[in-house]
């Protein structure tokens, strides 16, 4: 099952044990259904239990089918999936940009930022998830050489 372009992009956040094989078994999950993640990575909520977060293309079939599963897991609290674009979706990113290169993000992008890139600064970009997006690529374009986009988990997850 490989994604197709017209595919759907989704973020999973998965609630779950924080233990040894937990993220095995969630990447075990999505290879064997001959699916890949854009994106994990994982945060520490407390001791016990911890906080995944992945993207992932798939059609509203296979994203139910993928849920499900991934629900099954013993180490799985929790699964909540949203479509990438809903902008209940949070990131926050850092660019760097050369110094002397006056960034700021495209007027259509509904985000909060600060930082000068004309002064050196990395630049702190926030907001939803494709506007985020969209920053990134448009700071990429103007030669930033570095970037990293965190999301964010909703409200209490």
């Amino acid at each position: 099952m490989i994604a197709a372009d017209d595919d759907d992009r989704w973020v999973a956040f998965v609630g779950a044990d924080h233990r040894t094989g937990t993220i095995a078994a969630l990447a075990g999950v999505f290879a064997t259904r001959g699916m890949n993640f854009d994106s994990l990575a994982t945060r520490d909520v407390d001791g016990e239990h911890g906080l995944v977060i992945v993207t992932f293309r798939a059609n509203e079939r296979q994203q139910r089918m993928l849920v499900r599963s991934v629900e099954r897991l013993a180490a799985v609290r929790s699964v909540q999936v949203r479509r990438a674009e809903d902008l209940g979706v949070r990131a926050a990113a850092v660019v760097h940009l050369p110094r002397g290169v006056e960034f700021r993000p495209p007027r259509h992008a509904a985000v909060s930022w600060s930082g000068s890139s004309a002064l050196g600064q990395p630049v702190l970009v926030e907001g939803p998830l494709v506007d985020v997006e969209a920053v990134v690529a448009a700071a990429l374009a103007a030669g930033a050489h570095t970037a990293a986009t965190v999301i964010e988990p909703p409200l209490g997850t």
